[in-house]
């Protein structure tokens, strides 16, 4: 019986050997990938650079929506851009050169019709939404102020489509003039027949050629209003309201809207110095109100806690991020939102400005 050759042998054993390193390196790469499309290396593997972020997320509407599925989306094509794309963000972590804070928005972002509408389907008719607000005074009462308003949120198919989801059942072009996108200079929306209906900024006339236009516009979709859908930076303000109307903070501690906002807005240099700024509530309670610290010690310490969590949601010194850093555009409030375009943009050719009346969007039914 003949036996191999040594050769032959050799030939046969690095064979095998490759045919496992290949194996290996695929089971490798593809764990590599599927580690990098998890929320752990979005987020904690870039601590510092994605930490205001990733912190906001965790408290946010889409907090079990993984970041890839709307930074990244389903198929090849946008998985091999993403890590393509990926490859400076990842020089720049190393190197410690990114800007802070990041810039905003993500001009490479996929187009929210291919992210977003896959779970949210804004055609549909949503009709109206009542929203009531609950805000309280830093006076001894913590007295509080209810508002309540309906927002006319409609939706609808194309050429049917009415109230605020009306931008996405129709066409509207627009055209930004600065890199935020707060500036809008021109707007145009397609008609059933293919004709447009253009409005522009007066003020900016000059800066607006037909060649820009063509070049720059952009199809407005869902993150041009809900810009802050997924990493809400809410003020110190909003979120200790929002504790007292869910009962995390007892409004019956008097001033306890007042000593709270009074030690977390200015923004601390630190997170450490903030909570030094929140532990010594209690000493404000003994010294000033001590039967009611007496008989509400376990309701001050609850405050303190829930103050310490307000302070992890606002506060990011290093990477110069604060609440108003990063608005939302979804409103009127603390940015120009959709006054962008209402009541500034005048339709071409001499007509009326975009409705800017209130009752446009909501009215108001109790205040």
């Amino acid at each position: 019986m003949s036996h191999p050759s040594p050769r032959r042998s050799r030939l046969y054993f690095l064979m095998f050997a490759g045919a496992i390193s290949i194996v290996l390196l695929v089971i490798g790469v593809y764990q590599m990938v599927e580690f990098m499309d998890t929320d752990a290396f979005c987020g904690r593997l870039c601590h510092d650079v994605m930490y205001p972020e990733y912190t906001v997320y965790q408290s946010s509407p889409h907090s079990r929506v993984n970041c890839v599925a709307c930074h990244v989306g389903s198929g090849a094509d946008y998985l091999v851009r993403s890590k393509l794309s990926g490859i400076p963000q990842i020089i720049a972590t190393l190197t410690g050169s990114y800007p802070r804070p990041i810039p905003v928005p993500v001009h490479n972002l996929r187009p929210a019709r291919e992210t977003c509408e896959q779970c949210h389907r804004p055609e549909l008719f949503a009709g109206d939404l009542v929203k009531t607000s609950t805000t309280y005074a830093t006076d001894e009462a913590n007295t509080p102020s209810v508002d309540t308003r309906v927002l006319r949120v409609g939706g609808g198919e194309l050429g049917e489509a009415s109230g605020i989801h009306w931008h996405i059942g129709a066409d509207v072009w627009y055209l930004p003039l600065d890199k935020s996108r707060t500036e809008i200079g021109w707007v145009g929306v397609e008609e059933s027949g293919g004709d447009m209906v253009e409005y522009i900024d007066p003020a900016k006339a000059a800066e607006i050629t037909p060649e820009r236009i063509e070049k720059e516009r952009r199809l407005m979709d869902c993150i041009d209003c809900h810009n802050r859908a997924t990493h809400v930076f809410q003020s110190p303000e909003e979120l200790i309201d929002e504790a007292m109307v869910k009962g995390r903070i007892d409004t019956g501690l008097p001033y306890i809207k007042r000593e709270a906002i009074k030690v977390l807005d200015p923004p601390n240099s630190s997170l450490e110095a903030a909570y030094q700024r929140i532990d010594a509530i209690k000493q404000f309670y003994q010294t000033n109100y001590p039967d009611i610290y007496a008989v509400k010690f376990e309701a001050i310490n609850r405050a303190v806690a829930e103050l310490r969590n307000v302070a992890r949601l606002t506060t990011f010194p290093e990477m110069k991020v604060t609440w108003e850093t990063y608005l939302s555009s979804n409103s009127h409030v603390a940015s120009p939102g959709c006054l962008r375009c209402h009541g500034k943009l005048i339709e071409v050719g001499g007509g009326a400005a975009i409705d800017a009346r209130c009752d446009t969007c909501h009215y108001l039914t109790i205040q």
